[in-house]
């Protein structure tokens, strides 16, 4: 429902010139709230959403206080720090890794210069010391694949316990089909299991990756492969109960930044259906984000160059 237009509006004549005034911007806290002027606030920022135009008060106020007063922002940006980490540390530390090539370059390089070998010989040292190098190379690549990997997983399972006891989780114990029975009971109708949800299959697939590089077991290989054929490279069925499953599973940077992009649509709908969040929303209804559009406005004004405190 649209404002009445009888509404007395906020006199802002005294506010004009103050720029360094939340009020100058239509942003008032009162009672330790948010109380937003939209009509004001509109001249400076593009509203998050015009649906907050709409509304029997005189001010807009959000629907929380904080950021993570959201549950689905909790998981959404874990999965963005655990991209970061990915990024600045440990691809950086591949990066850094001394491929087949290199080591090929450095033993012809330091064969020629010992004068001890001819041009030729020296080529075919450095192709010997590539064709050595690949196999180690691989491996090592390939174990920190599935070394962040299980960290993230490990990340993401301890959130999602930490979220449950949040919610009135008692058990001291935890299991996928422990967090699926629990937002079962906390959906209000309509109560589905994980296996309905319609992305429920990124978090099933990343779950069963992460349990076959825990076990290394038939039993869990047997599960991946028969629900997601992809993840697995063994054309001729040889691998055996306590086998490395580094040997045969399909685990590379791509599949861990395809995880890390895509995990939240499963935990965007279990926020949804189990919590009652609205997960677009959540992305800036709640206090903290209108305070924090405002000030950095404001600093933008009062400290162009962007100056420490101290200075």
């Amino acid at each position: 429902m649209k404002k009445s237009s009888k509404t007395i509006r906020k006199d802002y004549t005294k506010l004009e010139n103050e720029y360094d005034n939340r009020g100058h911007y239509g942003l008032f806290i009162k009672s330790g709230r948010v109380k937003l002027d939209t009509k004001r606030y509109k001249k400076f920022f593009k509203l998050p959403d015009n649906k907050i135009e709409h509304r029997k008060s005189v001010y807009y106020t959000p629907s929380r206080i904080r950021k993570y007063d959201y549950l689905s922002n909790i998981f959404s940006d874990k999965l963005l720090q655990l991209k970061r980490l990915w990024i600045n540390e440990f691809s950086k530390a591949i990066d850094i890794i001394k491929t087949p090539k290199q080591v090929e370059e450095d033993v012809r390089t330091v064969n020629l210069m010992d004068g001890v070998l001819d041009y030729d010989e020296a080529n075919m040292s450095g192709m010997l010391a590539n064709i050595r190098r690949q196999k180690p190379y691989k491996f090592v690549i390939k174990s920190i694949y599935a070394q962040f990997f299980q960290q993230m997983m490990a990340e993401i399972n301890a959130l999602s316990l930490r979220v449950m006891v949040s919610q009135g989780y008692k058990s001291e114990d935890f299991s996928k089909k422990a967090f699926d029975i629990f937002i079962q009971g906390k959906q209000k109708s309509n109560q589905i299991q994980f296996p309905d949800f319609d992305n429920y299959y990124i978090f099933d697939r990343a779950y069963l990756v992460w349990n076959f590089l825990k076990h290394n077991s038939l039993r869990s290989y047997d599960e991946l492969k028969r629900k997601y054929p992809e993840m697995i490279y063994d054309p001729n069925n040889n691998y055996k109960n306590g086998d490395l499953a580094l040997t045969v599973l399909k685990i590379d940077e791509r599949y861990i930044l395809d995880c890390l992009d895509n995990l939240h649509k499963f935990f965007d709908e279990v926020c949804e259906r189990g919590f009652d969040e609205n997960v677009k929303d959540a992305k800036w209804d709640y206090d903290d984000y209108f305070i924090e559009q405002v000030d950095l406005e404001i600093e933008g004004i009062t400290n162009p160059l962007g100056l420490p405190a101290w200075v």
